[in-house]
């Protein structure tokens, strides 16, 4: 069974549905065709922004201020998990539901299952950094919460840019590395570009976003033959520490 069959299933089956989000890309990270299919079938949709351990309390504000009604968890750090699960109960009881299913949906790579295994506070489901980890509906109790879990949903247009930058599409599958990277080190300058400067230890001043990224392959050394640069070796660093937090904005 695909992606939408198994996510669609999900959503039609749970009470409450929860939309994994990365916090570093609120709006990337969302999937309006996702939405559409939650509110078709009239279900509760919450917004959960995953890794904040990964970013700045400044940003975390910023986006807090953003999105009023939502939850800021980290999966992996067990961060805002108890205070989830709490209001998941108490909207439960609201709906007069006694043991809620409580879907989880979003992109590969966005934390689904680092969240499940902290909501059930035991390693049920797998958790990896490539995409696609979770390959069908597992159901796993986390005390009167049912929690069905579903694959990453990949949009029915595949576009490689924004897979590529929220880690939804694994690095060495990216036809177009360079322009993944410039759109990271877009994202990084417009916020904060000193986040690059001291990672990658040079100032970017009036440098372009293709400047920037042969400057980093120079740092690095990443050059082949005549003394020129490896952009695309430099890209995939960009890229790789990105996905791994390395990088914070």
């Amino acid at each position: 069974m695909g992606f939408w069959p198994v996510t669609k299933r999900v959503v039609k089956d749970a009470d409450i549905i929860l939309l994994i989000l990365d916090v570093r890309m609120p709006e990337l990270s969302r999937n309006k065709e996702l939405e559409r299919i939650v509110n078709f079938h009239d279900k509760k949709l919450i917004y959960v922004f995953n890794k904040i351990d990964i970013v700045s309390s400044r940003y975390l504000q910023f986006i807090k201020s953003k999105y009023p009604e939502a939850f800021f968890v980290s999966g992996t750090k067990n961060i805002g998990i108890n205070n989830l699960k709490e209001q998941l109960l108490i909207l439960a009881k609201r709906m007069k539901i006694k043991n809620p299913k409580i879907g989880i949906v979003g992109y590969p790579n966005v934390g689904k299952s680092a969240i499940i295994n902290a909501l059930a506070k035991r390693a049920r489901a797998k958790v990896g950094t490539r995409a696609g980890t979770t390959k069908g509906i597992q159901w796993i109790r986390a005390g009167s919460l049912f929690i069905l879990d579903s694959p990453g949903v990949v949009p029915y247009e595949d576009r490689e840019l924004m897979l590529g930058i929220l880690g939804a599409k694994n690095i060495e599958r990216i036809q177009n590395v360079e322009r993944v990277a410039f759109e990271i080190i877009k994202i990084l300058v417009e916020y904060n570009k000193t986040i690059l400067e001291s990672y990658y230890l040079f100032l970017i001043e009036d440098k372009d976003y293709g400047q920037v990224l042969e400057e980093i392959g120079r740092k690095k050394g990443f050059l082949l033959r005549g003394g020129v640069i490896d952009e695309r070796r430099a890209a995939l660093l960009v890229i790789k520490d990105w996905h791994e937090g390395k990088l914070r904005i």
